[in-house]
């Protein structure tokens, strides 16, 4: 090729332009996951009460409530305020199935089958 060819330079700032998107992409990607994990702020504190002391289930669901980690307790919440799988994702920056995943062992701890069933529980243990 030659020096004069116009091609050799339009090569180059595609190049360029391609890198620095890339470098961008892993830029947001590090900044997102370190401004979750790195914070030294307290997870949200939950109040969690029995609502009846009678009830051996109750008593239960209290203490499986406790075996929730912060990140499946907060997405426990958005599930009983109604939001999709989706809408969680895209508020707390996880994929969606991550927010599956979550969802599926917060059914595990706590015993239940259904988003309405895990809603009824939250509200019932939860302030």
């Amino acid at each position: 090729m030659s020096p004069a060819d116009p091609v050799q330079p339009f090569f180059y700032i595609i190049f360029d332009a391609f890198a620095a998107l890339i470098v961008l992409h892993i830029l947001r990607s590090l900044r997102q996951r370190f401004s979750r994990t790195s914070s030294n702020a307290p997870a949200k504190a939950f109040t969690v009460h029995l609502v009846d002391p009678s009830q051996s289930a109750s008593t239960e669901r209290q203490w499986q409530w406790g075996t929730l980690s912060p990140r499946e307790m907060e997405i426990a919440r958005l599930v009983a305020q109604g939001k999709r799988n989706s809408e969680i994702a895209r508020d707390l920056h996880i994929s969606i199935r991550t927010v599956e995943t979550h969802i599926y062992n917060i059914y595990a701890k706590l015993g239940v089958r259904s988003r309405v069933e895990l809603a009824r529980t939250i509200r019932d243990l939860v302030d």
